[in-house]
């Protein structure tokens, strides 16, 4: 599951959040190792990118792998997209995998994290999206804002709380469809609010929290920019060198939540040697947040010089970012070639890595 609560003082169930997001939005780091729960039902999957159990992210694999093809301009294989088209809920959204094709989606439990998703079915609207299944993509829209919370955000599930990472990936989904920019306005004014102020501590300033009361997080900030710089569907771009300058209002709150954000991501990086830190790992560097904060910054267009440090850091690690130790992960390839393809790299040879055909290779057949 891909929510996350990276906070000092966290509640009871935020901390349980945590360790269940570990599963998933670290692209695979442990999902290789899971085994399929006892008593699931064996579903045929022809056309899943990866080896690995899909049982905790095979629609967000999917998801990345398919955004990533598009990107580059590569059509997906018939059998990846009938596979997602597939996992959809009759109501149209999607959970992290449906293992019975027969069976229906579950009815949504907050407490256990559980049911239709917001996170997994934002990611399948933007893969269906960019590869013309618009039809399947409006029915998970219309499931996204029936949920939309008062305020402005989204939860992991209906009846959860709104978290940035949920309503930063349904904030990317929204943009990829017309005709739903009051729900964008209010999402965008939901992210805002989760921004460090003005008066924050120098490492915490315009970081986005995960949820209010939290410390600012390097997941959280990388998928606010996703949406806040409206960065999908990815294309290259050229970008300035410098970050953008952040102005503060007389409530002591950034004027423009993008460059607030933008500026946070482009400082961390510069002051961690092209990386963003890894969250439950002290010491360790974040690949997955390290990527899609390229892909956010390429976005906006400013931050070259933080944006360039970052993917020399990311080619001289993406061997150990794309293999798990036992298999190639279908994800962390997607998530590369949106960076490469952002930024003007050459996404077959990065780092030594073929991308689009060491994804291609993951497909089961």
């Amino acid at each position: 599951m891909h929510a996350f609560a990276g906070f000092a003082g966290a509640t009871r169930n935020s901390r349980r959040l945590l360790l269940l997001f570990t599963l998933v939005l670290a692209v695979g780091l442990t999902a290789g190792h899971l085994t399929t729960p006892a008593g699931a039902a064996e579903t045929d999957n022809r056309g899943l990118f990866g080896s690995q159990d899909p049982t905790y992210d095979g629609v967000y694999r999917q998801s990345y792998a398919l955004m990533g093809l598009a990107a580059a301009d590569i059509a997906a294989p018939p059998t990846a997209l009938q596979w997602l088209l597939d996992q959809q809920c009759a109501n149209g959204a999607f959970i992290a995998y449906r293992a019975d094709l027969d069976e229906p989606c579950p009815e949504p439990d907050p407490q256990a994290y559980t049911g239709p998703d917001t996170n997994s079915t934002s990611l399948a609207i933007l893969a269906l999206v960019e590869h013309g299944r618009l039809a399947a993509a409006k029915r998970g829209l219309a499931w996204l804002t029936r949920i939309q919370l008062p305020g402005g955000g989204w939860g992991y599930v209906e009846g959860s709380p709104a978290d940035s990472v949920s309503t930063s990936l349904a904030l990317e989904a929204l943009e990829a469809v017309p005709g739903t920019e009051p729900e964008q306005r209010a999402a965008t004014r939901w992210l805002a609010r989760q921004i460090a102020p003005c008066g924050a501590p120098d490492a915490e300033k315009y970081g986005v929290r995960y949820q209010p009361g939290s410390l600012p997080d390097g997941i959280s900030s990388t998928q606010a920019l996703l949406g806040l710089g409206n960065a999908f569907p990815v294309t290259p771009t050229t970008q300035r060198k410098a970050a953008p300058r952040v102005t503060c209002t007389a409530q002591g709150k950034p004027d423009n939540p993008t460059a607030a954000v933008t500026r946070w991501i482009a400082s961390t990086l510069t002051a961690n040697g092209g990386s963003i830190p890894d969250p439950f790992t002290p010491g360790q560097a974040d690949w997955n947040s390290t990527a899609l904060g390229v892909v956010g910054l390429a976005a906006t267009r400013t931050s070259g010089r933080a944006t360039q440090l970052a993917m020399q850091s990311l080619e001289a690690n993406a061997a150990d970012y794309v293999f798990d130790g036992t298999a190639d992960r279908p994800a962390a390839l997607g998530t590369l070639l949106l960076a490469t393809i952002s930024t003007g790299a050459d996404p077959e040879d990065f780092g030594g890595i073929d991308l689009p055909r060491r994804l291609l290779a993951t497909l089961q057949k």
